[in-house]
């Protein structure tokens, strides 16, 4: 039975200048594996420093509702300690990894339909497990660090939460968030969605989900996407995922990809949960997917904007007994609130 949800009025506070949710990679390079800093998971703290603003898809002001003050509030969320290669998986080199990943990836290169997540995740093994690694729910007009949910966000994870109730209302769920407002009242509200009591809500922050170290040069990336930043932004990134465009603005995707999956999303995930929901920005779960489908999934921003990433839509990484993994882009919007964000993903 769900108990009655905290309300709580959640401030936005106004970015002075947008930034891309690549920010939080200040270095020209890719991800080195993890040490004990930022980067890696660690409890979850207000003050941790994290990109003031978000390089996320702009909303319409004409159509959007309000800023929800029915979000569950994110600061309550209980502490839990995951060492950066404490979890569930330990990383070998970069190179050792690309080539281990490979063959899951050409296995996954048919899948480039966005399917529903409450499927995907009635469809997998009891040997085996799985992480959800999608965008937030809709949020507020402002794209900065402390920028909420609107009350369709929370509808949204909500509505996904009880959807992944009626396929498994038993299994423990780890949920894992970047240092924002919005990614953590995202996890909260599915939880609470899935009939959970939010005073008992634990959750993770890693610090890569804020960027995943995509970005090579935040000062390139403004000059390319000059003029409309917001709309062009989302171009840019869309030509470099599948035209291997702007080499000078972005790391190699291959190995980007490879280092934040396997020195951050993988050894973030306790072995011992068969569930994992993890929540990001579009600048990292687009091309992530990408990735991890081959570019089978059409992300093409640049021949239609409708065809980005939605909000609550991202990528399933199921892992089974002997290791192996195989990749399901998936669309975590359900019902009424199906259509607000470019709809389902053909």
């Amino acid at each position: 039975m769900k108990t009655p949800f905290l309300k709580v009025l959640l401030g936005c506070a106004v970015a002075t200048m947008f930034l891309t949710a690549c920010g939080d990679d200040g270095s020209d390079g890719l991800p080195s594996a993890p040490q004990s800093s930022a980067e890696g998971p660690v409890t979850t703290s207000s003050d941790s420093s994290v990109p003031s603003s978000s390089g996320d898809a702009p909303v319409s002001q004409a159509t959007d509702p309000q800023s929800s003050s029915a979000v569950v509030a994110p600061e309550s969320s209980a502490e839990v300690d995951v060492p950066p290669q404490g979890g569930g998986y330990t990383p070998g080199t970069l190179e050792e990894e690309i080539a281990k990943d490979a063959p899951f990836v050409e296995a996954s290169a048919a899948n480039g339909t966005l399917l529903p997540l409450a499927e995907v995740l009635a469809a997998v093994q009891p040997t085996e497990r799985v992480v959800f690694v999608l965008r937030h729910a809709r949020r507020g007009s402002s794209t900065g660090r402390e920028t909420p949910l609107h009350m369709t966000g929370v509808n949204q994870c909500q509505t996904l939460g009880a959807m992944i109730a009626a396929v498994n209302a038993t299994d423990p769920i780890f949920y894992a968030h970047s240092d924002f407002v919005r990614t953590e009242s995202t996890a909260k509200n599915i939880f609470a969605g899935r009939g959970g009591d939010t005073t008992q809500f634990v959750s993770t922050v890693v610090q890569k989900l804020a960027g995943g170290g995509y970005v090579k040069n935040d000062s390139l990336l403004d000059l390319h996407a000059a003029e409309d930043f917001e709309t062009n932004q989302l171009k840019v990134f869309a030509s470099w995922m599948y035209k291997g465009e702007y080499t000078d603005t972005f790391n190699d995707l291959t190995e980007t990809s490879v280092a934040l999956l396997t020195q951050y999303i993988l050894p973030a995930f306790p072995p011992e949960y068969r569930i994992g929901i993890m929540i990001s920005h579009d600048m990292v779960v687009a091309p992530l997917t990408a990735y991890l489908t081959k570019q089978a999934v059409d992300f093409k921003a640049y021949e239609d904007l409708k065809k980005w990433l939605g909000y609550v839509q991202g990528v399933a990484i199921i892992i089974a007994a002997d290791g192996s993994r195989r990749y399901i882009p998936v669309n975590g919007l359900y019902g009424q609130y199906a259509d607000l964000d470019g709809v389902n993903k053909k």
